[in-house]
This record gives C-alpha cells, structure tokens and sequence, in this order.
C-alpha cells in the first residue's frame, strides 16, 4: 500500500515532500525497503521527537543547520552533515532559529539493515554523525528513490532497494575517505601487509612472519587491518586460504591432501567442512561442478 502526501505543511512549520510506503511480503522478507522518504524546508523551529520505530534513518543537511540529539547526546550540525539512525532508540533535532535547514532523508529496513547499520557504526568509529562534501549526490539518489514509490509493482520495490543499496554504498564510501587510518604512510604500511598475506597465505605461522617482517605487534596491525578493510586480519587470512583452495580445486587435479596443504588449510576434513559450510556441498563435489574439463 503506498500514500503519498504531496506538499505538506504541518502548521506552518516545515513545509515538505515525503512518500509513506508499505512494502509487499517478497520486499519485507527479501530487499531493503522505504518506510518513509522525503525533503522538507523548515519555516519555524520545531522540535522532532521519537523512539521506539522498527526503522533505519539516513539524514542529509541540505542547507542551513540545527541540533540533532541521538540518545543524550546533542550534536550540532550544518550542511553536508549526515546522520545514520537507530530509531529504536530516542532521536529528536530542531532547527536552527536564525538559519533554517532543509533536510533530504530515507527511513528503511529490511533484510540485512541492521547488519549494515552494525558495519557503519564499527567503520565510523561507534559514531552516527558523518560528512559528505556533495550533499546533491546523496539528494539525487533520495529523489530518485521518492520517484519510485510512485510505482505499485514488484519491480519498482527491486529498483527502490537497489537505489537503497546505492545509498548505504556512498554512505560506507564517506566513511571510508574519513581518514580511517591516523595517516598516508600507515595506510601504505597496511596495504603492503596485505600484499605480503597475498604471498605468504599458505605458511602456518603467517602471522609471526608478518610481524617480524613488519617489526609490530599483531595486535596493532590486527586493529589497523580492521580499520583499513573492515575485517580482521585473521578472517582475512581464512578466506584467502579458502580462496586458494577452490582455485587449486577448479583449474589442477591435484589430491585433496595436496590442495589443504597448498591453500594453507592444512587439514582435508577442515576443508571438507569450510565447503560444506560456505558452499553447500564437499569440496569434491565443488570440484566435479565447476571444473567439468577434468577427466578422471
């Protein structure tokens, strides 16, 4: 079911345009989905309060500036600053008297919403404030997104939560160009660990090899590592050797044993339980399915 509420005026306050939306049962369970989405121009301050909504909120500062308040914390905040927002939890913001803003925003859920919003927040530093320095990109993907609930179809719900992930992308974008690590040279550092883990996957005692050839602890480069590529180093190195595994498995005819050992897996029963885990199947029916040239 879709409402739309051309422009709106709530008692000369703000003066907006949004698009409720009920999403049908294939686009609840399966794709990230709009609840609300819309831009507004605030003509009055006004204090916006709520918590407890089953819902995901992304915020842009199209002009002008106001407070935003996310639990007990108040933020000030000015064009380009965005804001993504648990509304489980108690959220309020008011416009600024003197230079009122004019807001774009997007409330979603969905399969998979919280995992992202989970991914943000770790990548952006437990923080739910960041900054983009081209507010009309995020703007053009938000009316995009408001043209499509002019539609009732399967098909305009599947563009609506590609547009979505389009959103989280540029989002986790920002946040990413954010200076994650302190400075250049260490970002260089990390990605030179990453190459010497790209040659050095299948050794058992990759990691001490690491640090001795980097001179640091582990654990620093472990936390580095995460902050660099938002996964640890270790889960890096797993799926690496995984990698390796399903390529020996697909383009040699080499032995299981032989193709554990190679990819640093080390173990055939472990690697049988990493496909069946990963794959759904062993890894000699992975081998049968997709190297169909091999010739027994």
């Amino acid at each position: 079911m879709l409402r739309r509420e051309d422009i709106y005026t709530t008692v000369a306050m703000t003066k907006s345009e949004r698009y409720l939306h009920t999403p049908g049962s294939f686009a609840r369970n399966n794709l990230l989905y709009v609840q609300e989405v819309g831009h507004l121009e605030s003509l009055q301050p006004h204090r916006c309060i709520r918590e407890n909504l089953d819902s995901f909120l992304i915020l842009v500062v199209l002009e002008g500036k106001g407070t935003l308040t996310i639990g007990s914390r108040g933020i000030n905040v000015a064009k380009g600053d965005c804001a993504w927002i648990d509304c489980m939890g108690h959220y309020e913001h008011i416009s600024d008297e003197k230079d009122a803003w004019k807001l774009a925003w997007v409330h979603f859920n969905g399969r998979g919403a919280r995992a992202f919003y989970e991914l943000f927040v770790k990548l952006n530093n437990s923080l739910s404030i960041f900054h983009v320095e081209n507010t009309d990109e995020f703007f053009e993907i938000i009316k995009d997104i408001m043209a499509c609930q002019r539609e009732k179809s399967i098909l305009s719900e599947l563009v609506c939560g590609e547009q979505l992930m389009h959103l989280l992308n540029k989002t986790f974008k920002c946040v990413a160009d954010s200076a994650v690590l302190e400075d250049e040279q260490e970002k260089l550092i990390i990605a030179e660990i990453r190459e010497f883990i790209n040659e050095q996957y299948a050794e058992k005692n990759v990691l001490e090899l690491v640090s001795i050839e980097f001179g640091k602890i582990v654990a620093d480069i472990g936390i580095a590592f995460r902050g660099a590529y938002g996964i640890s180093i270790e889960e890096y190195i797993s799926r690496r050797r995984y990698n390796a595994a399903k390529e020996l498995l697909r383009f040699s005819v080499k032995p299981m044993e032989t193709v554990a050992l190679e990819s640093g897996i080390g173990d055939v029963i472990l690697m049988q339980q990493l496909f069946i885990q990963n794959e759904g199947m062993s890894a000699d029916e992975y081998r049968q399915k997709w190297a169909g040239w091999i010739r027994g």
